[in-house]
């Protein structure tokens, strides 16, 4: 790694993951992120970790590795002359965060991928779509928030709202006779649901970044599991407004769904309809309680039918 351009740095710690190790030993730290790598500044130290060289990001190391004073932290593993090695780093919360997504952002952009677009429509296998070769982007606000991915391609460029992802996944799918894994991205325009299928040797770095978007949205918790309970403010979902949810998702208009409850009237389903919008998983589009599904809220119901 020659010298180049300065993304983005941290003064913090950072701790040498040891399998045998007695007790951490963290060590004051500079940490730097170029466009070729981290530069590890410590004591007389400085070793490089070119990006091509790291194999994960945010893996999580064990308590008592890390030591009871380290809460906010990220995991580097990186592979150099066959050896892996995993060092963990802290600093400042926002500076970390800003740390992982600036080398995940980097990872990604301007990578080639195979795409298949778009796999399914409405959940339904969509037919006489082809794999095609692609160079994904990923889009910025001049904010600095991520806007979109855009997968270049020549049948016409597949362009991703990240704020209409509902959820994203590793699936194994057999492509050409050989099982590969790829990333599948579940998507709306507001009118249709989309899957949209991406192979590359990218694909789990492009599922973890989609996912700390969807953190940050709060359309999953972050400690997502398989729960459909699952939200940034823990709401148990009745059985009832399950019901609701589901018929959302099927096309039912919020309009219609006091006739499709039974024993239900317009009152009742607008008091449900009240405590959903303050879960997050529905928002408000008439003063009618005219509500649709948020990309949280389908991110609920999908996890829902897959249980």
């Amino acid at each position: 790694m020659g010298e180049e351009k300065i993304v983005t740095w941290l003064d913090g710690k950072i701790l040498f993951i040891e399998s045998y190790a007695t007790q951490a030993n963290w060590v004051q730290c500079k940490v730097v992120l170029t466009y070729g790598g981290i530069w590890l500044m410590y004591g007389s130290n400085k070793k490089g970790i070119p990006l091509a060289a790291i194999a994960s990001l945010g893996r999580e190391v064990p308590k008592k590795q890390l030591g009871t004073s380290v809460t906010d932290y990220i995991a580097v593993t990186y592979v150099l002359e066959n050896k892996e090695t995993t060092v963990a780093i802290t600093g400042q919360p926002e500076q970390l965060k800003k740390l992982k997504k600036y080398i995940m952002f980097l990872q990604l952009n301007k990578k080639p991928v195979y795409v298949l677009h778009p796999a399914k429509v409405g959940g339904v296998i969509k037919d006489g779509v082809a794999w095609a070769q692609g160079l994904l982007n990923i889009v910025w606000t001049p904010g600095g928030a991520a806007d979109k991915l855009v997968i270049q391609r020549k049948e016409g460029n597949v362009e991703i709202q990240m704020n209409n992802i509902e959820m994203v996944q590793i699936e194994s799918s057999n492509i050409g006779g050989k099982v590969q894994q790829i990333a599948n991205i579940k998507h709306s325009d507001g009118e249709n649901t989309y899957n949209t299928f991406i192979l590359s040797g990218i694909q789990n770095s492009l599922v973890e970044y989609i996912n700390d978007h969807l953190r940050e949205q709060g359309v999953i918790s972050s400690h997502a599991s398989d729960s459909a309970t699952d939200s940034s403010s823990d709401a148990a979902i009745a059985e009832t407004e399950e019901e609701i949810l589901v018929a959302l998702y099927s096309g039912v208009s919020a309009l219609e769904v006091p006739t499709f409850m039974e024993e239900m009237d317009v009152d009742q389903v607008e008091k449900i309809y009240d405590k959903l919008i303050s879960y997050g998983l529905v928002e408000l589009v008439r003063l009618r309680k005219d509500v649709e599904l948020t990309p949280k809220g389908r991110n609920m119901v999908n996890k829902k039918m897959q249980t």
